[in-house]
């Protein structure tokens, strides 16, 4: 990931450390990749290693420790639930959030694309290139998700 991001999770996580999960192990993160049967993209994983889940500008990044100050569920049981509810196609998708109206954020891989799966409408909207583009975004505030 850029430096850049980098520098700015690290600043919010310095003002309140409680908005995030603490650091995974790679063991930790190689079962959750096993279990999900998916590859996670490498700057997920630098996330997850490094932070686990939190409040990252504007968006709410699951891990698979919560975070004492933010509701962040397990990605791989949420995304465990979302393949189960989501259309046919979703069946390697991976939660990385979830917005307020309940609708999942994440990738199908083998893809990294970050997506939303909005149930109103019942489709898909693109919403960024990478993981680390969702989180500039969300550092920007341009997701335009409600959290």
């Amino acid at each position: 990931m850029k430096v850049e991001i980098l520098n700015a999770i690290d600043e919010e996580f310095v003002m309140c450390p409680e908005a995030f999960g603490g650091p995974l192990t790679i063991e930790e993160v190689n079962q959750a990749e096993d279990e999900l049967k998916v590859k996670l993209p490498e700057d997920y994983k630098e996330f997850l290693l490094k932070y686990g889940s939190g409040a990252v500008g504007e968006a709410i990044v699951l891990g698979l420790k919560e975070a004492e100050f933010v509701a962040t569920p397990s990605f791989v049981e949420k995304s465990l639930h979302f393949r189960k509810v989501l259309p046919k196609g979703y069946e390697n998708f991976t939660a990385i959030g979830i917005d307020g109206a309940g609708n999942p954020i994440g990738f199908i891989s083998p893809k990294t694309e970050i997506i939303t799966f909005d149930f109103n409408f019942g489709g898909k909207e693109i919403i960024a290139e990478s993981f680390e583009e969702y989180l500039e975004k969300a550092f920007r505030e341009e997701l335009y998700v409600q959290f």
